[in-house]
C-alpha cells in the first residue's frame, strides 16, 4: 500500500507547483527524480510480478478446461459402457473442475486488471521522470546565466570603483616631475583595468552566447529524436 500511495503521488505530482514552493529548487527537482527512479524499480518489479501472476492464471484455466473436456469424455465412455456409477464419478469432478476455472477466471480478470493499471502508472512515471530531467537541465542553465549576469555586474561595479579611485588620484597631483611621473604611472593603470575589464566582459559575452548556442542545439536535438520516434511508428 505505501509503495502505491506513493507512486500515485509521484505520478499526480505537478512538479512546477512544487519546484514553486521549493527553498532550493535545484535540489528539489534532483530529490524528486531520486524518488521517481527508485519508485520505478519497484514499480517494473510489481508489474513483472503482476503480469507473471496474470499468464500463470490464464495457463491454469486452459489446463482447467482441458481436464472438463476430459472429465466428460470419460463419463460419456463410462455411461456407453453401461458404468453409471464411474459416469457420476467423472461428472462430480467435472462439476469440482467447474467451479474450479469460475474461481480461476474471476481471479485471472482482476490481475488482468492489476496488471493494466500498474503498467498504465509505470508509463506515466516515466513520463514524469523525464519532464523532472528537461526542468533540471532547465534550472541549471538558468542557474548559470544568472551567475554569469552577476559576476559581470560585479566586474562592472568594481573596475568603476577603481576608475574612480585612480581618477580622483589624478585629480590630487600637482605639477611637480614626481607627480607628473605618477601620474603617467596611473594613467597606464586605468589603461591596464580597462583593457582587462573588456577582456573579462568579452569573455562573459562569449560565455553567454555558447550558452544559448547550446539550448537551441539541445532543443534541436530534441525535435531530432521525436521525429525519428515518430518514423520508427
Amino acid at each position: 500500500m505505501n509503495l502505491l500511495k506513493r507512486i500515485s503521488t509521484l505520478v499526480t505530482a505537478n512538479i512546477n507547483s512544487l519546484l514553486d514552493m521549493a527553498e532550493d529548487p535545484e535540489v528539489m527537482v534532483k530529490q524528486i527524480i531520486r524518488d521517481m527512479e527508485e519508485s520505478i524499480i519497484e514499480l517494473r518489479r510489481e508489474t513483472v510480478r503482476a503480469v507473471a501472476r496474470e499468464k500463470q492464471l490464464e495457463k491454469q484455466i486452459l489446463s482447467t478446461e482441458d481436464r472438463l473436456n476430459d472429465f466428460d469424455k470419460k463419463a460419456e465412455i463410462a455411461l456407453g459402457n453401461g458404468d453409471e456409477e464411474l459416469a457420476k464419478n467423472m461428472l462430480v469432478q467435472k462439476v469440482a473442475a467447474d467451479k474450479r476455472k469460475t474461481l480461476l477466471e474471476k481471479e485471472f480478470e482482476m490481475a488482468k486488471a492489476t496488471s493494466a493499471e500498474l503498467k498504465q502508472d509505470l508509463s506515466k512515471l516515466e513520463d514524469q521522470v523525464q519532464v523532472a530531467r528537461q526542468k533540471k537541465e532547465e534550472l541549471i542553465r538558468r542557474k548559470r546565466a544568472a551567475e554569469s549576469k552577476l559576476q559581470t555586474q560585479n566586474i562592472r561595479r568594481k573596475s568603476i570603483e577603481a576608475m574612480q579611485t585612480i581618477a580622483a588620484s589624478i585629480a590630487s597631483f600637482d605639477g611637480s616631475a614626481k607627480n607628473l611621473e605618477s601620474y603617467e604611472q596611473a594613467i597606464q593603470q586605468l589603461e591596464a583595468e580597462a583593457e582587462a575589464t573588456q577582456e573579462i566582459l568579452d569573455l562573459e559575452s562569449k560565455n553567454d552566447i555558447d550558452l544559448e548556442k547550446f539550448d537551441k542545439e539541445k532543443k534541436v536535438e530534441d525535435e531530432l529524436a521525436k521525429l525519428k520516434q515518430r518514423l520508427k511508428k
